[in-house]
């Protein structure tokens, strides 16, 4: 299978742009000659409509929505994008403390049918206090296990009875909210430690750290075993050029960690084609200055991957 390659979205603003939202006061990037000219201006989410426009334009399959402590919450701008793309899907990070079962997959319902589908969940761990998730640390995957439990269920006719710890739900079902639409697939954090139990309800298991070529090869064939049908993904910063000589001054500039794909753009292609061969599904890609580097990966890895894939 051809390595689908989707593209990070950081929902925080820069810190020279702001957030530049509407009402009164300052307006970041055009400063506004009058009243009347701040209807002109665009403001963050006119940018975030611009990175996924770009990665649709560029040939990315599609994005996945964090849920940045500093950023928008994801459920907002997914239904944003998926009104302003046309093909690209969206991977929205579900809290699962945050609402009910039913309220999530009731939400999912609409979402799915306003974009043809193309909305799948990322499961975030538990948020901790700060943000109003009680839940212990130990007991997250149990919750997480009741909440895909429920959606699965609900997602029909019923009726669908649900008594756990976390979620409780009597004679559930969506009905037709969801006759002939499809339940979004489901991507697990590797970093969470999903047991067999969980990774039977999903679809794509997120590494969030770098891992060698060997080391994936060895977690592919573990995950696979609880299930077969299970896809492989890698969050994978990006830093790449023309040159090794641009990358070097790229390099030296930024200061990289060390789990970003640094290179060229043919060895940065090349790595991402051995992490394939070695059993990586989804690449996860991700860079600070998102309209430049989408441009630049779209046009220069995805187009390589692509002529690739085709040749062999």
């Amino acid at each position: 299978m051809a390595l689908s390659v989707y593209w990070n979205l950081s929902t925080t603003a820069a810190p020279d742009r702001r957030r530049a939202e509407w009402g009164e006061g300052e307006r970041a990037w055009v400063p506004a000659r009058d009243a009347g000219s701040r209807c002109l201006q665009i403001n963050h989410y006119d940018y975030l409509t611009q990175v996924a426009r770009a990665a649709e334009l560029t040939g990315f399959d599609g994005l996945v929505i964090p849920d940045e402590p500093d950023g928008e919450e994801p459920w907002i701008v997914t239904g944003t994008l998926l009104r302003e793309t046309r093909r690209l899907r969206l991977v929205t990070a579900i809290a699962p403390g945050s609402a009910s079962g039913v309220y999530h997959a009731k939400m999912a319902s609409s979402v799915q049918r306003f974009s043809n589908d193309r909305q799948a969940w990322l499961i975030d761990g538990p948020r901790g206090l700060a943000a109003g998730d009680p839940v212990a640390p130990q007991d997250s995957a149990a919750r997480t296990g009741e909440l895909l439990t429920l959606a699965e269920g609900i997602w029909g006719d019923g009726p669908f009875d649900q008594e756990g710890q976390h979620f409780i739900v009597e004679k559930g079902g969506l009905g037709g909210l969801v006759r002939g639409r499809r339940r979004p697939p489901v991507w697990l954090r590797q970093s969470e430690q999903p047991g067999a139990d969980l990774l039977v309800h999903a679809g794509v298991l997120l590494l969030d750290a770098a891992v060698s070529i060997d080391a994936l090869a060895d977690l592919v064939a573990d995950a696979r075993r609880a299930n077969p049908s299970l896809r492989i993904a890698a969050s994978l910063p990006l830093l790449t050029r023309a040159d090794e000589r641009d990358v070097a001054v790229e390099a030296a500039y930024l200061d990289p960690a060390p789990s970003t794909l640094v290179g060229t753009y043919d060895a940065v292609t090349a790595k991402l084609r051995d992490l394939a061969a070695a059993g990586l599904d989804i690449a996860v890609l991700s860079a600070a200055d998102q309209i430049r580097e989408v441009h630049i990966a779209g046009e220069q890895i995805i187009g390589r991957l692509r002529a690739a894939a085709v040749a062999a």
